[in-house]
Formats: C-alpha cells, sequence, structure tokens
C-alpha cells in the first residue's frame, strides 16, 4: 500500500503495515498516528507496540520508546527485537544497569531460537495472555447510538449502568464523559475524562476529549496542556492539530490558523480542521478565506450544525444578512431545540435588524433550552443598549459565569462581595474587568464610591496604573496584569470586600439620571500635554481612530478604512494625528501614497494609555469609530464625534446623539446595517472649518 493513502479499513493488521511503509519513508510523526490507529484497533498487539516504540526512539522521546517496548514485552515476553530495543532505550536515557540486562536477555532469547533445533531440546513457552474482557463493548454501542440519536437521558442512563458493572474500564469511562458533556454537564464528564486518562494515558483521543471539556470550561490553558499531549501521542493526527486549533480560538487567532492549516495538511478531508481554521481565519477578519473553508467543512460533514452556523456569522459580517438569514431559518427549523442558533438569531436580529423584542425572544429561547449564562447576558445587554438599567445590572451578573469571562471573576470568588453598605470594616477591592474601554468607562463611578467608602484599593491593566493613579488619588491603585486567562497573580492587600467594576452599575447607574453630566474624570499629565501641543505645532489638530476591537466584539461592522474615510479626511484646514492602536503603518502610508492627506503616526503614544490621554489632551477633537479611543477621550472630557454601526455594542446607546456615560461624545449613526455613507458626511459636516 502507498505510504501516502492511509487505509480506509478498520483492520489493525493494515494500519499497523501503513505504519511500518511511512517509517521507512521517514514520515515519522505520521507512522505514530498509523501505529496508535492499530493499537486503538487492537490493545494487544505486540509488533505494533514495538515499532510505536521505534519511531518514538527515532524523535529520541526515549521514555515514551520505553513504555511502548515494555508493553511489547508484556504481551510477548520472548520478543527478542522489543529487549534489544528497550536496552536502546535505556542506554539513550544513560540507565546503562538496566540497559545491559535488556541487552542480555535480548540475546539469550536469540540463541534459545536456534538452539532449540539444533540440540532438538524443547524449550518451554509461557502460556499466552488471556484475550481481554471485550464484554462492555455491547454497552459502549448502545451509548454511543443514544447519543447518535440526541436521546441525552438515555445515554446517561446506559453511561451509568455501565459504569457501575465497569468502574475500571477506561472506554466506559470515557464514553459516559461523552454523555454527561452532551448534556451540558461539564463537572462529571471531567472527572470521568481525568480518570480514563489516568488509567491509559497513551490514549490520545481522551486527551482530545480532556482539551474540548476545557475549552467549554473557560481554562484555556489546562486545555492547551491537554491537546499538546495528544500531539505528542500522535503527531501525525490531524483530528489533534484540529483540536489544538480550537483551543487556540479566539484568544490566539494566528496560532489557531497554523494549528488547522497543519491538520489540512495531513488531512485534507477533516472537516474538523476546515471547520477551526474557518473559525480562526473569521476571527482575524479574513472572512473570504473563512468563508471556503466553512463551505469545505459543511460540505465533509453537512450534518454538523455548528459548521453551517459559522458559515452563517460569516455571511452576516460580509453584509450578506439575507443569506445568513436563510441559512439560520433553515437550521432552527431542523433543529429547533439548538441554543446557539437561537443565540444567533438573537444577534442577528439585534445587530442587523435593530429589533431588540425578536433578540429578546431568541435569548429566552436559549435560555429555556440551555440555561447557559451567556443567554441571559445577552439579554441584559440588549437591556443595557436600550437604557433600562435598573432590570439590566442584575442579569449582567451571568457575565461572571461565561467561560470567557469567568476566570476573571474567578479568583476573587472566596471574597465577600461588596452590597453597597457604607463603610466597610477595613478595605473595598474594586477589580477591573474585560476591556481597557470598559475599565475606563466604570471608572467614571469611582467618584461616587469614594464619597460612600473612604478606604479603596482599585485593581487595574497595568497599561492604566499612571492615569488612575493620578486621577484618583485617594484610592490606593494596584496595575496589575492578568494571564492568558485573565487571572491576576499578586497577593492582595488586606481588604474586608471585593466587588468588580462592571458590578458598581447596580448601585450608582440604575437610571438614565444617574449618569452625571461631567467634564471628564480622568486627568492626563498636563506637562507632558503641553509638550505635545509643542510637538504638534500650531494649527487645527483632530484624533482620528478607525478600526475597532476584535472580530468576536464585531470589528469588521464597526471598523473603517482609511479610504473609506476619505471625504472626511480632506476637510480643508485640519492636521490629522492618528489615534490607532492597532498596526497601521502600511495603511497611512498607502493613502499618501494614493495622493490622499497624510496622517501624523506616533506609535510609542497609542502603546502607552497616560501617554495616549496626553496626546489626547493636546488636540482639539478626536474622530474615532467605537473603540477604546473613545473611552479615554469621554473620560477626559474631549469632544469626540463617534462614528457608530447601525446598532453599537450596548455602551453608545440605541439611539439618540448623547452617549450617557460621556457628555462630550456626538454620536453618528448608521440608518441601516453597513450604511456609512451619511455617517461620514455628518461627521465631515460637524467638524471645525
Amino acid at each position: 500500500m502507498p505510504a501516502a493513502q492511509p487505509p480506509e479499513t478498520r483492520d489493525a493488521e493494515a494500519w499497523h503495515k501503513h505504519g511500518l511503509a511511512l517509517l521507512e519513508d521517514g514520515k515519522i510523526d505520521r507512522a505514530i498516528t498509523a501505529f496508535r490507529r492499530a493499537l486503538r484497533l487492537d490493545e494487544a498487539f505486540a509488533e505494533a507496540h514495538n515499532d510505536l516504540g521505534t519511531a518514538y526512539f527515532e524523535k529520541a522521546w526515549h521514555a515514551e520508546a520505553e513504555g511502548c517496548f515494555r508493553k511489547a514485552i508484556a504481551l510477548k515476553p520472548d520478543h527478542a527485537i522489543a529487549h534489544a530495543n528497550l536496552g536502546a532505550a535505556l542506554r539513550a536515557q544513560a540507565r546503562l544497569s538496566e540497559s545491559r540486562r535488556a541487552f542480555q536477555r535480548a540475546l539469550v532469547l536469540r540463541l534459545r531460537g536456534v538452539l532449540p533445533a539444533f540440540l532438538r531440546w524443547p524449550i518451554p513457552q509461557p502460556p499466552a495472555a488471556a484475550p481481554a474482557d471485550k464484554s462492555f463493548q455491547k454497552e459502549l454501542k448502545a451509548i454511543a447510538g443514544a447519543l447518535g440519536a440526541k436521546d441525552i437521558d438515555k445515554a446517561l442512563r446506559l453511561a451509568r449502568a455501565a459504569e457501575s458493572r465497569y468502574p475500571e474500564e477506561a472506554d466506559v469511562l470515557q464514553v459516559a464523559a461523552l454523555a454527561f458533556e452532551e448534556a451540558k454537564d461539564l463537572a462529571p464528564a471531567l472527572e470521568r475524562t481525568r480518570a480514563a486518562i489516568a488509567r491509559k494515558p497513551e490514549r490520545a483521543e481522551y486527551h482530545i476529549t480532556l482539551a474540548r471539556l476545557l475549552v467549554k470550561s473557560g481554562e484555556q490553558g489546562a486545555a492547551l496542556n491537554a491537546a499538546m499531549q495528544a500531539l505528542k501521542l500522535e503527531p501525525g493526527s490531524a483530528e489533534v492539530h484540529a483540536t489544538i486549533a480550537g483551543v487556540y480560538h479566539p484568544w490566539r487567532e494566528d496560532l489557531a490558523v497554523e494549528a488547522a492549516q497543519r491538520a489540512v495538511e495531513l488531512d485534507p478531508a477533516s472537516h474538523a480542521g476546515h471547520g477551526n481554521l474557518a473559525a480562526a481565519l473569521w476571527g482575524l477578519g479574513r472572512l473570504e478565506e473563512a468563508e471556503q473553508h466553512a463551505r469545505e467543512a459543511v460540505r465533509l460533514k453537512p450534518g454538523q450544525i455548528s459548521y453551517r452556523a459559522n458559515l452563517a456569522l460569516i455571511q452576516k459580517d460580509q453584509g450578506r444578512i439575507d443569506e445568513a438569514r436563510a441559512l439560520y431559518r433553515g437550521m432552527i427549523a431542523e433543529a429547533p431545540g439548538h441554543p446557539k442558533l437561537a443565540m444567533d438569531l438573537g444577534t442577528l436580529a439585534t445587530e442587523c435588524e435593530g429589533d431588540l423584542e425578536a433578540a429578546r425572544k431568541w435569548y429566552r429561547k436559549a435560555q429555556q433550552v440551555s440555561g447557559e449564562p451567556r443567554a441571559f447576558l445577552s439579554e441584559a445587554l440588549i437591556d443595557l443598549l436600550d437604557g433600562r438599567f435598573d432590570s439590566a445590572w442584575g442579569r449582567y451578573e451571568a457575565r461572571k459565569q461565561v467561560p470567557d469571562q469567568r476566570h476573571q471573576h474567578a479568583m476573587f470568588a472566596s471574597i465577600p462581595e461588596w452590597r453597597g453598605e457604607a463603610p466597610p470594616a477595613r478595605r473595598l477591592l474594586v477589580y477591573g474587568e474585560q476591556g481597557l474601554g470598559d475599565e475606563v468607562m466604570f471608572a467614571s463611578m469611582f467618584g461616587e464610591l469614594g464619597a460612600r467608602v473612604p478606604r479603596v484599593t482599585l485593581l487595574c491593566d497595568p497599561r492604566l496604573g499612571a492615569l488612575f493613579r493620578r486621577s484618583f488619588p485617594r484610592f490606593e491603585v494596584i496595575a496589575e496584569p492578568r494571564n492568558s486567562q485573565g487571572e491576576r497573580a499578586r497577593s492582595l492587600p488586606d481588604i474586608d470586600c471585593a466587588i468588580a467594576a462592571g458590578s458598581l452599575g447596580r448601585f450608582f447607574r440604575r437610571s438614565r439620571d444617574d449618569f452625571p453630566n461631567h467634564h471628564g474624570y480622568l486627568t492626563a499629565d498636563p506637562a507632558k500635554i503641553a509638550a505635545w501641543k509643542e510637538r504638534l505645532g500650531p494649527g487645527l489638530k483632530v484624533g482620528i481612530s478607525w478600526i475597532g476591537g476584535m472580530q468576536k466584539t464585531g470589528r469588521s461592522r464597526r471598523s473603517l478604512t482609511l479610504a473609506e474615510l476619505r471625504p472626511v479626511l480632506e476637510a480643508p484646514g485640519i492636521s490629522w494625528v492618528s489615534l490607532q492602536y492597532t498596526p497601521c503603518a502600511e495603511e497611512i502610508a498607502a493613502l499618501a501614497a494614493a495622493g490622499g492627506p497624510r496622517i501624523a503616526e506616533f506609535p510609542g503614544a497609542t502603546a502607552d494609555m497616560d501617554e495616549l490621554a496626553s496626546l489626547i489632551g493636546a488636540l482639539d477633537l478626536v474622530v474615532s469609530v467605537c473603540n477604546t479611543t473613545v473611552h479615554v477621550a469621554g473620560a477626559l472630557g474631549k469632544e469626540v464625534l463617534v462614528m457608530a454601526p447601525f446598532v453599537p455594542e450596548w455602551r453608545y446607546g440605541m439611539r439618540g446623539e448623547r452617549m450617557v456615560w460621556y457628555p462630550s461624545a456626538r454620536v453618528f449613526r448608521q440608518a441601516r446595517y453597513g450604511a456609512w455613507d451619511r455617517v461620514l458626511e455628518d461627521v465631515r459636516a460637524r467638524l471645525p472649518r
């Protein structure tokens, strides 16, 4: 069989031969995967264990090779080659005494293979190992059948019965974990998967399941460790690389793309590889490429709802609303109880149609079907968007249970939560959450908080430390970085109670009347402002920012290109200054090369929030899409013209020119989804002349 073509069979011998051919061709990673496939089909295949060890040895994974050779010997004690290979693996680990004994045993076995024929002296052979008890296979098939039929209750019932009969069988634990996963009960699923791994740590598919469950639990770091363990076991597996891509998405889209591309290279028919590549490319805003791979994933596995949902999401972000809506409607008719579809339809109703009541119905359906915290949070967000603050803040607490935000709050769970009382016995800790813009916006409530609580410690992003210390001199400010999970490692000071910054709204922003008509609450460095004014020189200076957020927070619908902004940028008498904090030098240069206006760029200033605040303080006006720049300008009391999509994020409100969080902001809204022309006309008309 040609090495390039894996066998389309469940025959262990065929996979073993395929692995030998790959090993002969020097394709070590793929050989490892083939040998492991053989062992998955027949765990008692001594030759496959030995040859898997040989492949590991070729990669200098000597400990793993040793384990394989020992398994081969346990299954076939007279396997002379396995003993010799074990000797080599031990020698490579500098365990010379053990190595010598293994080589001696190999020599004895080889002599025993020759001497009987010469001396006609029979050598007693060890009894053959008893075949493994596979009587639980019937139960496994029944559980798998129930899962395939989406009969989760039956699958759980069968899984519990199988566990009671075979409590130590790893495959039973694993399939039970899958049943609990389908039931959205992650804790017992994780417990059983870890138990299965403890019994059979060499099974890559168990580590893949663990990685997937940990992603769903919001534990990306632990999930990556599990996926990497699977990679070590099966480096040539497309499924493993696709799993790694799923772990990296959405917090490292670049690495997710690399892993998914590797999966597709290893197996062009990997639906998970194409599906995860589509998701990662979407996250990078590469929508046309994302659509290609989403369609390929759908073609390879048309019954997978998540692949079609990803395609609809991509179409929505491309502005192809009718196509996306039709695709969603078809899926919801097919799977009316699917919570993700209800969530996606709620998002489409909000962002593309501005129909908040329809969105609310979809989110409530998702709540009924799944009970997932994100469904409750989504309803809270449309209430906040609509200015229904009193009813929204309670549901907004659901964000603390959403997987990608949970770890920002978990480390404070053991500390009593502040309930608005004044004053606490010792000290109140307020910790920042979500993004930079959120930390800046929620800081608008610190003035009222300080009037109620005399001793406050602020825990904030390091980029905000200097700015917050100057702006809130009565508070102790700890600028502490978060890790990739949103956790902070520093030991906390002596505190009595704690509260997330976003939860302050329950006490200080219960209605529109509670928002003060302030003139700014952050204080930029006066000396730096003066230095920037001197550096910028005379004339009208206006800051510009045109790219907003990440793809998952609506970057494609809330961002513009400089080419699209040209009608605004060509307004006479204005010197433009870039406030864009993402890489943009090439786009600025391309605009100038095309004969467009020049934009001054100061990358060092946009990378540091205190410096950015000083630069904004030196400007006459700011023009920006919905992003962190708006928050900093508004918090400084600087006039800012905000270019908003048809339905922006909740912070910008659903209607009107005013933004309740920042009185100095003026919001210019699209009249329909994706329509920027009128917005640009209105912004240009509002520019100083």
